[in-house]
C-alpha cells in the first residue's frame, strides 16, 4: 500500500478512536499537559526537545528536524482517587474509574526548508462524579467535559539555527453538569445540563539552536471560546421540567518556553516554564427558554505557571530511559472552590522508556500526581443561597493523587 494511502487510512482509523474514547484530563484546572508517552517520561518537559511527532503538540517548530514521513499514536491511561473529608464527621470518595485520553500525530518533510504535521488529541477534560447523597451535592455532582482538537501545522527552516510554525487549532467540546436542586416542600430534585460546541484558534512556535548542544523553544496556543449548545432538564418529582440550555467556556491561552542541553551523546536534559491564563475563566452563564433554569456562576480563576525538568539517558541505540519531575499550580481561589474541580497545588514524578527496532518506536511512561492537601472555610459556592439544606457542606480537607501510564507507538516511512 503507498505511503501516501497507508497515512490516510490510519489518520482517519485513529481520529475516529480519538472522537470515542476521549475523556478525563487530570491537570492544574482541566487541562491535560501529557499528550505523547516519551515526552511525559520527562514530565512533560519536551518543547526545546521536540524531536518525535508529538512535536505538533509541544513545539510544531521542532517538525524541520524530522526526516520522511513520520507518524505515532498512543494512549494515556489515568486513574484519579478524590476524597473529601467534611468537618461534620463524614467522608464522600469520588467514584474511582480509569480514563483514556489518546493521540495522533502525523508528520512530513516537504523539503530541506518546509515540514508539515497535523495532531488529534484531547488536550482538556474534566471528569468528577461525586455520590448522589454526598455532603456537597447541592453544588457539584457528575461533571464531564470532553474536547478533540484537530491541529494542522506548517513549519519553516530560516537556516540551520532558527525554525518557526503557524498552525490552526479546531476543537469540539462536549460537556455534562448535574447537581441537585433542593425545591422546598418538594424536596430534591437532580439539575442536568448538557450540551457540545466548537471554537476556533490558532499557535505559533519557534526554535534556536544557540549551540550543537543548547536547544530552546517557545511555543503559544491561543484561547478558544466554545458556545455550548443544548438542553437543561430538572427531573425527579412532579415538578419536573426541561428545556434549552446553553452557555460559553473561554479555554485558556498557553505559552510555554523550553530549554533543551545535551550534556553528551548519550545524556539530555530539559526545562520547561509553562503560563497558563486560566483567567479566561471567570463566570459561567446558563441561559435557558426556563426562566428557572438562568443562573450565572463566578469561577474567578487565576493564571497559573508549571515548571517542569526532565531527562533522557540512551543505553544502545535501542533504548532509552527518562525521568521528570514538575510542580504545578493550581488556578482555583479559595472563595470560589467547589467539588466540580476540587484543585489545589501537585507535585509530579515520572519515569519512562523508548525502544527503537527499525522504523518502529515503542514508548512507555509512568507518572505519579500528589496533590496538596487542601482546607476549605469559605468558599462562595457554598453559602445558604446555594446550599439551603447544607450551607457549610463544601467545608473541610480535600485530598488527591492520580497515576497515569502512557504507550505510544511510531513509524517512520
Amino acid at each position: 500500500m503507498p505511503v501516501k494511502r497507508t497515512l490516510t487510512v490510519f489518520t482517519a482509523t485513529v481520529a475516529g478512536i480519538v472522537v470515542m474514547c476521549s475523556s478525563l484530563g487530570f491537570a492544574a484546572g482541566f487541562r491535560l499537559p501529557e499528550q505523547d508517552s516519551a515526552a511525559m517520561g520527562m514530565a512533560s518537559a519536551f518543547v526545546g526537545q521536540a524531536d518525535n511527532p508529538s512535536a505538533v503538540w509541544y513545539n510544531p517548530a521542532g517538525i524541520t528536524q524530522l526526516d520522511g514521513t513520520m507518524i505515532s499514536g498512543g494512549v494515556i491511561v489515568i486513574y484519579p482517587e478524590l476524597t473529601h473529608e467534611n468537618t461534620n464527621g463524614t467522608t464522600d470518595v469520588s467514584k474511582r474509574d480509569l480514563y483514556l485520553p489518546v493521540q495522533l500525530y502525523a508528520t512530513h518533510k516537504l523539503n530541506d526548508k518546509v515540514g508539515i504535521g497535523f495532531g488529534i488529541n484531547n488536550p482538556f477534560g474534566l471528569t468528577t462524579d461525586w455520590p448522589d447523597a454526598s455532603s456537597t451535592r447541592y453544588v457539584a455532582t457528575y461533571s464531564s467535559i470532553v474536547t478533540t482538537e484537530f491541529n494542522p501545522n506548517i513549519a519553516y527552516k530560516f537556516n540551520n539555527d532558527l525554525s518557526a510554525a503557524f498552525g490552526i487549532a479546531y476543537i469540539h467540546l462536549r460537556a455534562t453538569l448535574e447537581k441537585t436542586t433542593f425545591l422546598g416542600p418538594l424536596g430534591d430534585y437532580n439539575f442536568r445540563l448538557s450540551g457540545d460546541g466548537d471554537g476556533w484558534g490558532v499557535n505559533a512556535a519557534v526554535t534556536y539552536n544557540f549551540s550543537e548542544s543548547i536547544h530552546a523553544g517557545l511555543s503559544y496556543r491561543s484561547r478558544i471560546k466554545v458556545d455550548v449548545d443544548g438542553t437543561a432538564e430538572l427531573t425527579g418529582g412532579p415538578a419536573a421540567t426541561s428545556g434549552s440550555g446553553s452557555t460559553s467556556l473561554t479555554l485558556p491561552d498557553l505559552i510555554q518556553l523550553g530549554v533543551s542541553y545535551k550534556a553528551s551523546d548519550a545524556l539530555t536534559l530539559n526545562a520547561d516554564l509553562e503560563y497558563t491564563l486560566w483567567s479566561t475563566y471567570n463566570t459561567l452563564t446558563i441561559e435557558s427558554d426556563v426562566a428557572a433554569f438562568n443562573k450565572t456562576e463566578e469561577h474567578q480563576w487565576k493564571d497559573v505557571a508549571c515548571f517542569r525538568i526532565g531527562g533522557q539517558y540512551r543505553l544502545s541505540d535501542q533504548w532509552k530511559v527518562r525521568a521528570g519531575y514538575l510542580y504545578d499550580q493550581n488556578p482555583v481561589k479559595e472563595e470560589h472552590f467547589e467539588t466540580r474541580i476540587p484543585d489545589s497545588d501537585r507535585q509530579g514524578f515520572s519515569i519512562g522508556a523508548g525502544y527503537t527496532s527499525g522504523s518502529v518506536t515503542i514508548d512507555v511512561a509512568y507518572m505519579y500526581l500528589l496533590f496538596k492537601n487542601r482546607t476549605i472555610s469559605n468558599s462562595v459556592m457554598d453559602d445558604a443561597s446555594v446550599t439551603p439544606k447544607a450551607p457549610d457542606a463544601l467545608n473541610g480537607t480535600y485530598k488527591s493523587q492520580a497515576q497515569l501510564g502512557g504507550i505510544t507507538i511510531g513509524y517512520k516511512f
